[in-house]
């Protein structure tokens, strides 16, 4: 890559303590091991998933360092996992699997037995290994990078962890204070800490997630985007600069659509007597984004026999655009059939399920959870790639060659 394809901006230093303090910061998992054949110490890695970035993002953002690397080394557009929610998709790539392996099918998971619901963000969730554990057996040094604290359940395994929105004191001492995380601002900082554990940590594979409030917020074609964006281009070109010959795998854990209007199943359900539970996939803490109004709810019936009737209740709602059973669900999304509803429903590109004041409402909101947030940008850089074996997101981390 031509190195005068950035443009520098002002950098914020990390304060880098002792190597004793370094390892205080993060969550230590692995006692050292001595390194795998196969793997030249030498090698840096760096994942990033970037939160709502969907191809008109980086079509319409002014990003130099990125695209560079799209021509230098490998690019195509290629689809997330349905539903196309965050904790899904992250945990898909941190584990190179579908959920019907790694066990994660939504932001919240509901029991019917119990009729109570939890967010789906603790790590006996997780039911394959991630990469970080991977790169432990191997005696790779690992760092783990989020925004978001939801996510830090995707971190077994990591030598390091931290999450920009709550670091704890050791990290918010080398690495800087915890970040709004409704703000642009926790990228950034996300960005500027995977460059620290890189460069200055030493670690040799590192994964960076950012969040997606600024996609929410603003469509890729306003400026606040677009500054957001060219930042985030900006520190990678830092990061670039940092390491000759570092390989960079980026993608999106799914994209983002305007929506108008929101349905809100439970009470339609409760309008025709049917007893259940419909939960909106994108349910998570994080309110603010998204009002918990996503483009995929499951549907859990408390009476079997009342199957047919709300089938048929379902199929006549406009802005219903499929609907699926559980053990189809299942095999058409690669699923885990005890963890997913009895219906699944997912919704035209302009509608949200969730729960709203009346059936039926107006809104004016970005969100996803739809295939219409299925479409994905696939980065690979820095070494020789096949391009036909880059079609999910996840490929990046179910395709990586360890040795070399």
């Amino acid at each position: 890559m031509q190195r005068d394809i950035r443009r520098p901006i002002g950098r914020r230093d990390f304060l880098v303590g002792s190597m004793g303090s370094l390892i205080a910061a993060g969550a230590c998992r692995f006692a050292p091991a001595e390194q795998a054949g196969g793997w030249d110490p030498s090698r840096k890695v760096l994942f990033v998933s970037v939160d709502g970035f969907g191809p008109e993002y980086l079509a319409q953002s002014d990003m130099p360092n990125l695209k560079a690397m799209m021509r230098s080394g490998l690019y195509v557009e290629g689809a997330d996992v349905i539903p196309s929610v965050t904790n899904v998709n992250n945990a898909s790539i941190v584990t190179g699997s579908f959920p019907s392996e790694h066990g994660i099918t939504g932001n919240y998971y509901y029991d019917p037995g119990t009729k109570t619901g939890t967010f789906m963000e603790s790590p006996e969730f997780l039911l394959k290994p991630t990469m970080f554990e991977q790169a432990g057996s191997r005696g790779i040094r690992s760092a783990f990078v989020t925004s978001k604290e939801k996510l830090m359940f995707l971190s077994r395994g990591a030598d390091f962890a931290v999450a920009a929105e709550n670091p704890d004191a050791e990290s918010a001492t080398i690495l800087g204070p915890a970040q709004d995380v409704y703000s642009a601002d926790i990228n950034y900082w996300s960005l500027r800490a995977a460059r620290h554990y890189l460069k200055e940590a030493d670690c040799q594979l590192v994964y960076v997630a950012t969040t997606d409030y600024m996609m929410h917020t603003y469509p890729p074609e306003d400026e606040r985007s677009q500054v957001h964006l060219r930042t985030v281009d900006e520190l990678l070109g830092q990061i670039l600069d940092d390491h000759e010959g570092l390989e960079v795998y980026l993608t999106a854990d799914h994209g983002m659509s305007a929506k108008t209007e929101a349905i809100d199943i439970n009470r339609l359900m409760k309008e025709n007597a049917i007893e259940g539970e419909a939960v909106p996939i994108i349910r998570d803490r994080y309110v603010v984004h998204h009002a918990n109004l996503g483009g995929a709810c499951y549907v859990y019936l408390q009476n079997p026999g009342d199957l047919e009737r709300t089938l048929d209740l379902l199929r006549a709602v406009p802005g219903v655009e499929e609907l699926h059973l559980r053990q189809e669900a299942a095999q058409e999304f690669q699923l885990q059939p005890d963890r997913i509803g009895d219906i699944f429903l997912l919704a035209q590109k302009d509608i949200v399920f969730g729960d709203i004041e009346h059936p039926r409402e107006e809104v004016s909101i970005r969100s996803h959870g739809s295939r219409h947030e299925a479409a994905v940008p696939i980065v690979c850089y820095g070494r020789s790639f096949d391009a036909s074996a880059y079609r999910r997101n996840f490929d990046i981390t179910r395709n990586f060659e360890w040795e070399g």
